[in-house]
């Protein structure tokens, strides 16, 4: 089974090489290889992508909180409970950072400035806008807070060990992920790879984030695409030549070929 992270690995900035992906995955298919992403997007900002690239799997999105097929209730899931949540949601609002709610398929927030605006357009996807989170009846899988890149860091610091039922990752230079503890893309693919009956030797991931680290060291075969985190390319065997779609592409060669 090939395993792809979306944003910067399948899909480059503005839906770039989306073509060559869905080219990349009929190939694997067409090899009798399974195919799936693993997003840390909400379900339904990546319902579009998983439609075009024909992918009829399970998938793994909301950050490895929640695995599902389209148009099917989730097989996994997991939540930070009411409590938590809430008094997470508190602290973020003293400190004003704009934050996420994600809930199964949905995005909410507070939020209404220019920020939410432009995370709703990159994400190509509604974000839900209430007077108060505590309004929101179903639990988060996940909550996404964004941040100037240079306050990251500290932020990340000063809310690490609050709350010792989540974890908190920072996923891109200016998103931090707050999430139930032990959530993660690795875990939700492991919990794939039995329900498909899969081994892990079988299972080839590609990503490029720091929060595709765990689910590469996890499968038994492992690429970054150029794009990727230093870090990331630092711990896997092979990267690529070129970014996003064609690089996936060019990994895919190589590890059908081996």
């Amino acid at each position: 089974m090939l395993v792809c992270d979306l944003d910067g690995t399948l899909v480059g900035p503005t839906d770039e090489g989306l073509a060559t992906a869905r080219q990349v995955l009929d190939y694997c298919r067409s090899q009798g290889i399974k195919v799936t992403i693993a997003t840390g997007r909400v379900f339904g900002a990546a319902e579009k992508y998983v439609a075009y690239l024909g992918i009829d799997q399970p998938v793994i999105a909301n950050g490895g909180a929640l695995i599902a097929e389209l148009g099917k209730p989730p097989i996994y899931e997991k939540t930070i409970d009411k409590a938590t949540s809430l008094c997470i949601a508190e602290e973020l609002r003293k400190l004003g950072y704009p934050f996420y709610f994600l809930v199964g398929r949905d995005m909410y927030s507070e939020f209404t400035g220019p920020q939410t605006q432009r995370y709703s357009q990159i994400l190509q996807f509604p974000i839900k806008i209430v007077s108060s989170l505590c309004d929101v009846d179903s639990c988060p899988t996940q909550i996404v807070v964004r941040v100037r890149p240079e306050e990251a860091d500290t932020l990340l610091r000063q809310l690490d060990s609050m709350w010792p039922q989540v974890t908190l990752i920072k996923s891109l230079p200016h998103l931090i992920e707050i999430q139930p503890t032990g959530v993660s893309k690795a875990n939700a693919l492991a919990f794939l790879s039995g329900y498909l009956g899969i081994p892990r030797e079988e299972i080839l991931s590609v990503g490029d984030g720091l929060n595709d680290l765990d689910m590469l060291m996890w499968s038994g075969m492992k690429a970054a695409v150029f794009n990727a985190h230093d870090a990331v390319k630092e711990k896997v065997p092979y990267v690529s030549a070129k970014p996003y779609a064609e690089g996936v592409k060019e990994i895919v060669e190589k590890f059908i070929k081996c």
